[in-house]
């Protein structure tokens, strides 16, 4: 992970401003870290998707359209 890319990060405002997620892409494609209150919550592949794919997931997990389990 030492050598992934940072393409974005995202945060949630209002009610959901405890939330982060953060756009990488590593050899194998991109992917989002998905946070709540600092801790990570889940990992999401995106390694056959493009960057705007991740983005979209990173932004309706800000929004809490996304709710991992």
């Amino acid at each position: 992970m030492a050598d992934d890319k940072l393409y974005h990060t995202y945060h949630g405002t209002d009610e959901y401003e405890s939330r982060t997620a953060v756009v990488k892409e590593n050899k194998q494609g991109f992917y989002v870290v998905l946070a709540n209150n600092g801790l990570r919550v889940d990992k999401i592949t995106c390694y056959e998707k493009s960057v705007h794919w991740a983005e979209s997931v990173a932004e309706n997990y800000v929004d809490e359209i996304l709710n991992p389990k």
